[in-house]
This record gives structure tokens, C-alpha cells and sequence, in this order.
């Protein structure tokens, strides 16, 4: 279970319809604050604290502050989703598709309140060999890279204007828009795993409204692959977002009566990928008390290795509301990394990634002197990591 009061808070607040409300000093119910909304879940707290009560029990400049967020990221969310009609409306005028998959469409349907989830950017899927004319289209919007920021399967986008960024900001109506084009969902062979990217999610999409906007979305069951597998992919960098799993949860909540588990299943098989979902389901079972058929859970935990068995069995509760992307630790990660491969050859891979990636970010940036210091952390990080996956 977690550790401090808070995040037991936290976490009673998105298992239970009416959690027990805490009576915290001003310093716990600040980092109430800076853990809700790190993990983006503010305006979602709110509402579960509102319709249980809670809300009107806290300390008056407590409440006021959940509810004044709410309020922004409603506003914000309405801007970004005109952004998004209008670029995804230009891109089919140029003949170029483009799926809509988590933020906005998730809010919309699984959220149902527009202003109840956090958007950083709008992430739009496009074909591969239509990027340059999307890129092209876009920029006659006024879209350029953010900071220079591309590569061959993402560009992040943005209509550059003057704005001080912190993380305060993250529901401020003015915070500029950023676009996430994406030509496929995940790199195949992620950070050395023998993973592929087969989830094509053109061949069964639907149209959803948003707004005045009419949107390709994914299937459910590709849809639900898609954020298993980024929630499993950030959680093994020690940075995944609790929203992710509420994301998770909510999905298999509102398309419960219809959700193809065999569909599901198959696409997961067909990338490889279904050890990495499993992961999340049974984080998103312990965190946000997710529902899934029983035997679609136990076929899955069979590809699950020992090691990441006994991890979720000590830390499946605790270990989502501990990641924090400026305070990783490392031996954790390659803890996990190591405990997910399968076999000596997967491992094998996946440690070479590990020590390989410093010298590819140094040849990036030309910058060799810190290499040498970076590839010796690596090293102890990696020997911690073996050490603690035998424990």
C-alpha cells in the first residue's frame, strides 16, 4: 500500500465511491496538490470529490483551488478541441486522414465532461506516406516544430508565440497548442524488447463528433490495445501518469456491453505486445479497481515473466502513484525493464539498448565528454537493477 497519507488519500478517492475524507496539515494538502496534478488528475479528483461530498468538508481555499482548475482546463479543453477540428478538417480537405486517439475523444466519451481530463497536446495519427503533406497543410495553419523536435515517426507541432511554461500552467487557456502527429503507435522493437507495431487501427475506425468536429477514432479493442501499451511503456520508464490508467479503467467501464475480448486479445498477440497490457489492466485493477473478464486476465498472465508477477504483487497499489518524471529512479526501471524481457535473448537486447542509448544521445548532441560519466552510471544503475530483480 502507499506510503503516506496522501497518496492513501489518493488512491481511496479513485477506488471508492465515498473515501474517507483525511484531516491533513497545510504541507500534506499541498502535496495533495502537486501529486494531483502530476499525474493530471485534478479536475477528475474534483468531480469524484463533489459527488461524494468531500468537496464541500475540505478547507475552504482547498476546494476553491480543485475547482478553479476544473473551470481553466473546461475552457482549455473547449479551445483545443476547436484547434483540433479545425486541423483535422484541413487535413482531410488535403486528402490526408488522420485518426484522433486518447485526449479529447477519451474526455468526451469516457469522461463524459469535456473539461474532466488533462491535455499537454492533441495527438493525430496519420499514414506514414502522407507526412509531408500533412506537415505541409499544418504549417499553412501556422504549425512548426516545437523546438526543433522531429523524428521519423513523430513530429510535435506548435504555433510559436511568447509564453513563460511551468507546471502550474498545464490548465491555462492561454497555454499554447501543441500537436503530436504520430505515424504509428509505438516503435517496433521498443528499447530492445521483440515487440512489433501490427496494430493498424485504419481498417476498423469510426466517425465521432465532437463538438461541430467529425473525428476518425479508433475501435474500442485497438483503442484499448493503444493505452494499455502506452501506460505499460511509460510505467517501465518510471514516468506513466495515474490519468492513463483512469483512461484505461473508464474505457473498459463505458464500453463494457460491447467490447470484442477476443478482438482485443488477437491484436495483442499480433504485436507481441500482450505481456505489456496485462501490466496495465492489473495496475489500473489495483489503482482504479478496472474490470476485466476473468479468463481474458489469466490467458493474458501467462505471458507474464515471474519477476513482474511477484513486482505487481508487492507494488501494484503503491508503485503508479510513486513515478514522477523529474525524480526517476533508475535501478528501478532497469529492475523492471529486466524483469519484462523474456529469455536471455530478449534481455540480451534489452540491456544493449540500455547501454547503447547514452552513446546515440551523445552522438546526437555532439557531445562525447559527459559520455564516459553517463555510460559509469549506467553501469551501477544496471548492477543495482540485477541485484534488486534476484531480491
Amino acid at each position: 500500500m502507499p506510503h503516506t497519507a496522501t497518496d492513501r488519500f489518493l488512491l481511496r478517492s479513485l477506488r471508492d465511491p465515498e473515501p474517507r475524507l483525511e484531516s491533513f496539515d497545510p504541507t500534506e494538502w499541498e502535496a495533495l496538490w502537486v501529486k494531483a496534478r502530476t499525474h493530471c488528475l485534478t479536475p477528475y479528483l474534483e468531480e469524484r470529490w463533489r459527488r461524494s461530498g468531500i468537496l464541500e468538508r475540505m478547507p475552504p481555499a482547498v476546494a476553491q483551488r480543485f475547482t478553479a482548475a476544473r473551470r481553466m482546463n473546461l475552457e482549455r479543453n473547449r479551445r483545443l478541441a476547436a484547434h483540433l477540428g479545425v486541423a483535422a478538417a484541413a487535413l482531410e480537405s488535403a486528402g490526408v486522414p488522420a485518426l484522433v486517439v486518447k485526449g479529447l475523444h477519451l474526455a468526451e466519451r469516457c469522461y463524459g465532461d469535456l473539461g474532466l481530463r488533462v491535455l499537454y497536446d492533441l495527438d493525430l495519427v496519420i499514414r506514414p506516406e502522407d507526412r509531408a503533406r500533412a506537415l505541409q497543410t499544418l504549417s499553412g495553419l501556422g504549425y512548426v516544430p516545437f523546438d526543433g523536435l522531429a523524428g521519423p515517426s513523430a513530429d510535435l507541432l506548435w504555433s510559436p508565440r511568447d509564453y513563460r511554461w511551468d507546471a502550474e500552467g498545464v490548465f491555462d487557456p492561454e497555454r499554447p497548442v501543441l500537436i503530436d502527429l504520430q505515424t504509428q503507435l509505438w516503435p517496433p522493437g521498443w528499447h530492445g524488447f521483440r515487440v512489433r507495431s501490427a496494430l493498424d487501427p485504419w481498417s476498423d475506425h469510426r466517425w465521432a463528433e465532437l463538438g461541430a468536429a467529425r473525428l476518425r477514432v479508433p475501435s474500442d479493442e485497438k483503442l484499448l490495445v493503444e493505452l494499455t501499451v502506452h501506460y505499460a511503456f511509460n510505467a517501465l520508464e518510471a514516468h506513466a501518469r495515474l490519468m492513463h490508467l483512469v483512461d484505461v479503467a473508464l474505457l473498459a467501464e463505458v464500453a463494457a456491453a460491447t467490447l470484442d475480448w477476443e478482438r482485443f486479445l488477437a491484436e495483442a498477440d499480433r504485436s507481441r505486445v500482450g505481456r505489456f497490457c496485462f501490466l496495465t489492466l492489473e495496475l489500473a485493477r489495483a489503482v482504479c479497481d478496472c474490470r476485466i473478464p476473468d479468463e481474458i486476465r489469466g490467458r493474458l498472465q501467462r505471458e507474464i515473466p515471474r519477476a513482474v508477477l511477484r513486482w505487481l504483487e508487492r507494488s501494484a497499489a503503491a508503485a503508479p502513484l510513486a513515478m514522477d518524471l523529474y525524480a526517476r529512479d533508475r535501478s528501478a526501471i532497469y529492475a523492471l525493464h529486466w524483469a519484462m524481457a523474456s529469455g536471455w535473448r530478449e534481455r540480451t537486447e534489452v540491456l544493449g539498448y540500455s547501454l547503447a542509448e547514452p552513446w546515440r544521445e551523445a552522438g546526437r548532441a555532439r557531445r562525447y565528454g559527459p559520455f564516459a560519466r553517463r555510460m559509469a552510471a549506467r553501469l551501477v544503475e544496471v548492477t543495482r537493477s540485477a541485484a534488486r530483480t534476484r531480491r
